[in-house]
């Protein structure tokens, strides 16, 4: 694989993401650099789906990014804003 960049396989790597900040999160998975929890995960706009997305989520509409190897990641338990999920592809 080689200079390939690893990533999550989560909204943060698929091609239909466009960042937009950070927010207030309660299921934020990051820690600061002495491992204190943190409370605000970076989010973006979903292209596909037309919602707001947290960076660690994951829908059936998901488009890797090219260049770069994914690795299996835990889907959050709720989604910054709830969406319709493709039936059909």
């Amino acid at each position: 694989m080689g200079n390939l960049i690893t990533m999550p396989k989560a909204c943060i790597s698929c091609q239909a993401y466009k960042h937009i900040g950070k927010a207030d999160d309660k299921h934020c998975p990051h820690t600061d650099w002495r491992g204190q929890p943190q409370t605000k995960t970076r989010y973006g706009q979903c292209q596909v789906h037309k919602t707001q997305v947290f960076i660690t989520e994951l829908c059936n509409q998901y488009q890797q990014e090219p260049f770069i190897e994914v690795v299996d990641a835990d889907n959050r338990p709720e989604a910054k804003q709830p969406r319709q999920e493709r039936l059909l592809f």
